[in-house]
């Protein structure tokens, strides 16, 4: 069974209290990918330009990339783990372990939920590491799990 829906579920501090997010929790809203985008996901990257091109119907319709649903941390993540400064930013610093799990597609409705499970500080800058999943409505399985690493900067 899945578990409970929750809300919207944030981790938020301002830049000086940024090491008190390790170990809180987040989840993000329910989303659903456009199924233009998705397509055009294929364009921008060059998927469509490739020298040996994959025939044959292999990819059924809507069916999320993989790379594509990695690429959508950066918008969902940042709904629900922020700096409460308008001069911070972060940099994606490297995924340490990415895997799809279940296929996921335009026609699912899907959040992510994780833990901010470590923040380093770098210099004046914080390396934060999230633990995030895809729980898609209805299903007991995640579309994907993955550990994000983020660098944290401020501006000057």
């Amino acid at each position: 069974m899945s578990a409970p829906m929750r809300e919207c579920v944030t981790a938020s501090a301002p830049w000086s209290r940024v090491d008190e997010l390790a170990g809180r929790d987040f989840v993000g809203s329910w989303f659903s990918a456009s199924p233009q985008r998705n397509s055009e996901f294929d364009v921008v990257t060059y998927v469509e330009d490739n020298a040996h091109p994959l025939h044959g119907g292999n990819f059924p319709d809507g069916l999320m990339e993989g790379f594509y649903q990695v690429a959508l941390l950066d918008h969902l993540v940042n709904e629900v783990v922020y700096v409460e400064d308008a001069r911070w930013s972060g940099w994606n610093y490297g995924l340490d372990r990415v895997r799809f799990t279940s296929p996921l597609s335009t026609s699912d409705r899907f959040r992510v939920r994780g833990i901010v499970r470590e923040i380093s500080a770098r210099g004046r800058d914080y390396l934060v590491v999230l633990d995030c999943t895809y729980e898609v409505e209805g299903r007991d399985k995640p579309a994907m799990v993955a550990t994000w690493r983020v660098l944290w900067t401020l501006e000057n």
